[in-house]
């Protein structure tokens, strides 16, 4: 766990951490600041940490660190500025449901493009092997591969927003929006 002086100082080397392809770690060191008991005042800066630690989370479909950073923000931010936690759950939820969008869209051009005219291309010996032994279509396997995961992983981040919003007064109107 690297202690940084500033915030700035750890969202700066997590940017240079994503720059040279190293997302894990970028994010361990925004979970680390995030999670540490030196900044539980708000500032601004924590917001803009909190923007990028949500990207990261959706990005790696990292529901549990996604839910103890909102965690630790909310204690942060309810008493200060909810505004702030409502600006990040916003982001939160609008990031996994363009993700859970972009799978689904993925997979229906994926089916598009297996759709062929051509009729000696109708059925390639491997889908058919497949299909027998599997006994599920390529649109099956197509959705199993690319969409579930992105539809669970948006599931569990409804549930994370819900939990977070649980119980504060401050925070009825957001969460009556999140309510099914």
């Amino acid at each position: 766990m690297a202690t940084f002086a500033k915030p700035e100082n750890a969202l700066k080397r997590a940017e240079e951490l994503i720059n040279v392809g190293q997302k894990q770690d970028a994010l361990q060191a925004l979970h680390d600041l995030i999670t540490s008991k030196r900044y539980r005042a708000w500032q601004k800066t924590l917001e803009r940490i909190m923007f990028k630690y949500v990207e990261l989370c959706v990005d790696m479909r990292r529901g549990r660190f996604a839910k103890d950073g909102l965690i630790q923000y909310r204690i942060v931010c309810q008493q200060v500025n909810v505004t702030s936690l409502e600006e990040v759950i916003k982001h939160f939820m609008h990031l996994s449901t363009e993700k859970a969008e972009q799978a689904r869209n993925q997979a229906q051009a994926l089916e598009e493009a297996l759709d062929v005219d051509d009729l000696e291309a109708d059925k390639r010996p491997e889908d058919l092997m497949l299909s027998y032994v599997s006994g599920e279509k390529g649109k099956d396997r197509s959705d199993r591969e690319l969409v579930t995961p992105w539809f669970k992983f948006l599931w569990e981040t409804y549930r994370t927003v819900l939990e977070i919003l649980r119980n504060n007064s401050k925070l009825e109107a957001l969460y009556a929006v999140f309510l099914p």
